[in-house]
């Protein structure tokens, strides 16, 4: 099971050992990638606290430099294919570096293999240079994505999962792992535009919102025939979907005939996410494995302090307690979700409640704290 626990802030950095990380990443914003915009908000929160972040990564014109002076985005390679590698290795002889963090995986390394023979190649060629990779998804990964990251695994000098439950998954793969690793979690996509902490109020149509790419691993067919019950039950609401939906999923809204009551977004900023989070009634996250601290969607809507109706699965975080600061319903299950958004429009108290503790558990993953813990991790690598 998993624990967080909240450590103490201090508002004075730490001595610094690092003063320049390259932050290998596929993606980042403008870019949509969850792990990208992980990047970027770690970047800067490093940043904030003295050290000089280099991010390496794709050359998209999507992708923006950060308006930070103690942060450098370069596009290094067109592609993650393994015939990059010298234009990628030119580029660290000439950067002054005293430690490489790798982010895998990212949408932008797309199934390329430069990522994952990265820490092999550091440590061939630059065998000074301290490694260390974050693995954001090994649990849900593909088998052979899982053979993959074997040399991110056994030659980066340090692990980085975002949760317990990750960690170990990968070591009943990989068991000489054990020690060399630690957890860490991710902090929210989007934090809140304002901190100003009012109650939540509903807006003039109540709506429900869907947050985050409808990949596999989210069953986005359940939040629909969800919602259609909703909408059976006589409740005058919207779903607001900020994501970008596949046609097979738009013809499952025609065929339930709801379309006219569905807000498909696309891409929004971070202070349009934000706003919508704010005037939602509540959040509505449905995993095919089961909510986890590893999903910054998730933590986007507890940073919010708004309810979320998500899925359970094998492994529950003990932090998550059902009908206190989250709602868990069976994977699959469109009823139980339905009747579960259905108790929180009916019962204010209720809401309120969720709302307030989930609030109190979204100061877990402040991005200070997460920020703090890598420089320190950094750190006692360079001692």
């Amino acid at each position: 099971m998993v624990s967080v626990t909240k450590r103490k802030v201090h508002n004075k950095p730490l001595e610094l050992h690092p003063k320049k990380v390259a932050m290998v990443t596929g993606s980042f914003p403008d870019d949509p990638c969850g792990v990208g915009d992980y990047t970027a908000r770690l970047s800067q929160e490093l940043a904030r606290q003295g050290i000089h972040v280099c991010v390496l990564t794709t050359d998209l014109p999507e992708i923006k430099p950060l308006n930070h002076h103690s942060i450098n985005v370069y596009k290094v390679v067109k592609s993650w294919r393994l015939y990059n590698t010298f234009r990628f290795v030119r580029f660290l002889k000439a950067m002054k570096l005293d430690l490489i963090h790798i982010q895998y995986p990212t949408r932008g390394y797309r199934w390329f293999l430069l990522p994952n023979f990265l820490p092999l190649i550091c440590w061939f060629i630059f065998p000074k240079l301290c490694r260390i990779a974050t693995i954001h998804e090994f649990t849900i990964a593909h088998k052979f994505r899982k053979i993959g990251m074997i040399f991110l695994l056994l030659l980066s000098n340090k692990i980085i999962f975002p949760d317990q439950h990750e960690a170990s998954t990968v070591l009943k793969w990989f068991p000489w792992l054990k020690g060399r690793y630690t957890v860490i979690p991710i902090g929210a996509n989007i934090e809140p535009v304002s901190t100003t902490v009012s109650s939540r109020r509903m807006a003039e149509i109540p709506y429900i919102i869907y947050f985050g790419f409808a990949t596999k691993s989210k069953d986005i067919i359940t939040l629909l025939h969800a919602f259609k019950q909703l909408l059976l039950h006589g409740v005058q609401c919207k779903l607001v979907m900020i994501t970008h939906l596949s046609s097979n999923d738009h013809s499952v809204m025609k065929e339930l005939g709801i379309e006219h009551a569905i807000t498909v977004t696309g891409y929004c900023t971070p202070e349009q996410v934000s706003l919508y989070f704010t005037n939602a009634t509540a959040c509505v996250l449905p995993f095919k494995d089961g909510v986890s601290l590893r999903r910054g969607t998730f933590l986007t809507a507890l940073r919010h302090g708004l309810p979320v109706v998500t899925t359970m699965g094998e492994n529950v975080p003990e932090v998550l307690k059902n009908w206190e600061n989250v709602i868990l319903t069976p994977i699959g299950d469109y009823h139980a979700m339905s009747d579960a958004i259905l108790k929180l429009f009916h019962d204010p108290g209720l809401r309120n409640k969720i709302s307030d503790n989930a609030r109190e558990l979204g100061k877990c993953f402040s991005w200070d704290n997460i920020g703090l813990q890598h420089v320190a991790l950094y750190s006692s690598m360079l001692t």
